[in-house]
């Protein structure tokens, strides 16, 4: 017995020590456990862009401007068709900030069309000869829209070139 007495000092510090550095690396391991976790699941993202193009005409020019009628912000540009007899000029109404010609076939609307809001009007003066009958002929305006992509830098752009498809339920829609 005397021997066991002669050893409970040592035994007892031995004792308190393993349990501080148990304690220590249970806290640590712990630490790690609540830290790094994993999720899984997924959300839906919506690209969907949905504008209007509204048109009035006046003394032979389409007064033109788009609406964006949906919750994202878009780019959008516009391009006249119209037969070889007649011929159109371009007008950015206002200037500035607005409408530009992109050098092919297009105009684009600068800055941004933010949702549930309207561009600025851009006019196409229609011309047509003299002994030409007005009412026998159309111009047709297209326009097309694009979703906003933001570089690393947050910098808006758009890519005209990109398709971008519905699908929903493994079906195209």
């Amino acid at each position: 017995m005397k021997r066991i007495g002669k050893y409970s000092k040592v035994i007892a510090m031995s004792a308190a020590a393993l349990a501080m550095m148990a304690a220590l690396s249970i806290q640590s391991s712990m630490a790690y456990f609540t830290t790094y976790v994993s999720a899984g699941g997924g959300g839906e993202v919506s690209l969907r862009i949905q504008t209007v193009v509204h048109e009035d005409v006046s003394e032979m020019t389409k007064h033109i401007t788009i609406e964006n009628v949906e919750d994202n912000d878009c780019f959008v540009r516009v391009r006249a068709f119209y037969s070889g007899l007649v011929s159109i000029e371009y007008k950015n109404v206002g200037g500035g900030d607005g409408w530009y010609d992109g050098g092919d076939g297009y105009w684009y609307y600068r800055p941004v069309l933010r949702a549930h809001s309207t561009s600025s009007q851009l006019d196409v003066k229609i011309i047509v000869p003299e002994e030409f009958d007005k009412d026998t002929f159309n111009v047709v305006v297209v326009q097309e829209c694009t979703p906003v992509i933001y570089d690393d830098a947050g910098n808006p752009g758009a890519e005209w070139d990109t398709v971008y498809s519905d699908y929903q339920r493994g079906g195209k829609n």
